[in-house]
């Protein structure tokens, strides 16, 4: 039910009496339980009038406050006019909410607009097997129809093992009332039969309720299999590997701290990083005393160079190689993996990570502090809970040299392994003792992947295992910085069995990264770093930092670029902020830091806090904002032994800087405030 607010404003809007409105939505903003509704308000309104940058702003501010709301995503992707803004955003939203209906379907017509028709098909065919809305379903077959070259028949296989079945469904969204007709080959058998079973999922998508469906008993013979249309094109999920279920070899006798360990290192596609990997490997295998095997799981690699370069190290002896003949995925790639050698331990590695030094050995030593750990899991530069510098942040790959700085750096800390909740599969070490007492990962629930590390260690802690964060060591991960929008569907769906699994996980998991028990080692890390870094250079006077041209003014916003700790800058600030608050229209003027002048220069309604956006940066931010320059009202001369705060600002965020001309700040490309002069109060000026 709506609001007494929302009724007002809806009513005044209405009724075409703007000036009631926006005085209601002026005394909502100062009113702490109406801030959110009237920010919303602010941005419809604005959106309605064509102000785009206002809209942003106000949108941004109420998404900060109301993370969880997928329809403010939606209305915030409507504001900028770049489609490629539009669609960054829409990105990010569905990273939080990936199985949002509203969202999607907004997605896929703003590809359809901006994109061309082959690149829309690409990814609509990397989704497909993922889309369980009937709209969505309906609304992507559409787009598939719409063109020739994709205008044929469609359809999603997969294999389901413990029943021995081929399923899935297929349509011709040409002739939909038609069921489609399909060839399954392996080289011991070839069949073709008619996708005639009822599927629900085709129906609510407005298909018949008749036939769409596919449901095939195979010859007990595994293999690949291929299943195509009579026109030749594959469904999706072909070619399958036919394989029985899964099952995990008996327990080995043999004391697994006594045998090699397998370092497993599952490969599908990058050429470059995965070579980079297996060289790290193989120069740092000297450094390390335990011994270990790597063992190289070719999932059916699409790649030949790769699939060249893994063969010949494996013809040289250095690497075990194991090729698949389909793609099973990573969860059944891995199980069958882990399962080789029943009496060692394993460590996952993933194919985009590289190693330094005795890596190893230190892995191994944190796992062995104790008979109840399960497993371990390094610092990294992107790897969820260890991440560093910041934690659950995709921190970009460091160089070669960088890594070994940083890894000889943890290493020499010598901190502390500390307890986690979960791993993180980028490099895991398992060993074998909970291996065996816990199980291997699920191919049923968790086929498709991503979260398996996750159920695997919540089982473990379920039978009294603990997890650790070895502290020591630091393998470098390049990962995917923003996964798109069909591997976070198929987190969602996978998160979505896990919350049913262990529903006090995520509670525990949130109350962990409260109290960040890894705070004090990344803080040790960054001390031990810090004597390594490189002061920063003090910019000549020669040259300009702000090569930055001349703004159109005034803009809808200008960034504070000022440090407001001493009382003559903060009140310099708010004698500003007041003054631009009384000009039609005003200007505001952005938080990025925070202040000790905080609370009253907000409420001069003309100052508002940068806002976080997901999927932007903050220059990203500033510009959707009709941000046109940053701004210091410190005059005094800044020492020339450091580079000084409001030039570090405005070239952070690539801005021109505006500044009093006594700071001498326009030998680095400044502008004065006499430029600024119709918009500044005349004592601001001096």
């Amino acid at each position: 039910m709506p609001s007494p607010l929302s009724s007002h404003i809806r009513s005044h809007f209405k009724e075409g009496d703007t000036d009631a409105a926006q005085a209601a939505l002026s005394l909502a903003l100062q009113t702490p339980g109406y801030l959110c509704e009237a920010l919303v308000w602010q941005g419809l309104a604005a959106l309605r009038e064509g102000r785009t940058t206002d809209a942003f702003l106000h949108l941004a501010r109420a998404c900060e406050q109301l993370p969880n709301q997928a329809n403010l995503k939606a209305l915030l992707a409507r504001c900028p006019q770049h489609p490629g803004q539009v669609e960054t955003l829409l990105r990010a939203a569905l990273q939080r909410f990936p199985a949002d209906a509203a969202l999607r379907r907004l997605y896929w017509s703003t590809c359809r607009a901006n994109h061309p028709h082959a690149e829309v098909a690409a990814q609509i065919h990397a989704q497909l097997a993922d889309i369980r809305d009937p709209a969505e379903l309906r609304q992507v077959l559409e787009i598939l129809a719409a063109d020739p070259k994709t205008a044929r028949p469609v359809g999603v296989i997969q294999h389901d093992a413990a029943r021995g079945i081929v399923t899935g469904w297929a349509i011709d969204p040409k002739n939909p009332e038609r069921p489609p007709r399909l060839q399954m080959a392996t080289n011991e058998f070839r069949l073709e039969c008619v996708a005639d079973n009822p599927s629900p999922l085709l129906a609510q998508a407005g298909f018949p309720d008749t036939h769409g469906a596919i449901l095939v008993r195979l010859p007990q013979a595994p293999g690949v299999l291929r299943a195509s249309f009579h026109d030749g094109s594959e469904l999706i999920g072909s070619p399958l590997a036919i394989e029985p279920p899964f099952s995990p070899p008996a327990p080995s006798p043999k004391d697994p701290a006594t045998q090699p360990v397998d370092v497993l290192v599952p490969v599908f596609k990058g050429t470059e990083a995965t070579l980079e990997c297996l060289d790290s490997l193989l120069r740092h295998r000297r450094d390390n005393r335990t011994p270990h095997q790597i063992v190289v799981l070719d999932d059916a690699s699409p790649e030949p160079r790769l699939v060249q370069a893994i063969e010949q190290l494996a013809r040289q002896g250095r690497i075990q190689l194991v090729r698949r003949s389909a793609n099973l995925g990573f969860i059944r790639n891995m199980n069958r993996g882990m399962a080789l050698h029943p009496e060692r331990d394993v460590v996952w590695l993933n194919a985009d990570t590289r190693v330094h030094g005795d890596w190893l050995d230190r892995l191994r030593a944190a796992a062995y502090q104790a008979a109840d750990i399960a497993s371990v899991t390094p610092f990294t530069n992107n790897g969820e809970l260890m991440s560093f510098p910041e934690s659950r942040i995709a921190n970009p790959m460091p160089s070669p040299q960088a890594h070994a700085r940083l890894d000889r750096a943890a290493r020499q800390s010598g901190l502390a392994p500390v307890e986690l909740e979960v791993g993180c599969g980028f490099c895991f070490y398992i060993k074998r003792r909970a291996l065996d007492a816990v199980g291997y990962l699920d191919e049923e629930a968790l086929q498709r992947g991503y979260g398996e590390e996750t159920d695997w260690c919540l089982r473990a802690r379920r039978k009294g295992w603990r997890h650790l964060g070895a502290t020591n060591l630091f393998v470098a991960h390049a990962g995917g910085h923003s996964f798109g929008p069909e591997k976070a569907l198929r987190v969602y769906q996978n998160n979505s069995v896990l919350r049913r699994r262990y529903p006090d996980a995520e509670r525990r998991f949130d109350a962990f990264v409260a109290r960040d028990p890894l705070r004090p080692a990344r803080e040790a890390l960054q001390q031990l770093l810090a004597p390594q870094e490189r002061p920063a250079e003090t910019p000549s006077p020669a040259r300009s930092p702000l090569a930055t041209a001349r703004p159109l003014l005034p803009g809808r916003c200008w960034l504070i670029a000022d440090r407001l700790e001493q009382p003559g800058i903060g009140e310099r600030w708010l004698r500003l902020a007041r003054h631009l608050a009384r000009q039609q229209p005003a200007i505001t003027l952005l938080l990025a830091d925070d202040t000790p002048w905080e609370v009253q220069l907000l409420a001069t309604d003309c100052v508002s806090h940068l806002p976080h956006v997901e999927g932007l940066d903050a220059r990203q931010t500033l510009e959707l904002c009709g941000t046109t320059l940053a701004l210091s009202l410190d005059a005094s001369s800044p020492g020339a032994t450091q580079l000084p705060h409001p030039l570090q600002i405005a070239q952070r965020h690539r801005l021109p800087l505006f500044a009093p001309e006594t700071a001498g700040l326009d030998r680095f490309g400044a502008f004065g405030l006499h430029e600024l002069r119709p918009y500044l109060p005349e004592e601001i000026q001096t």
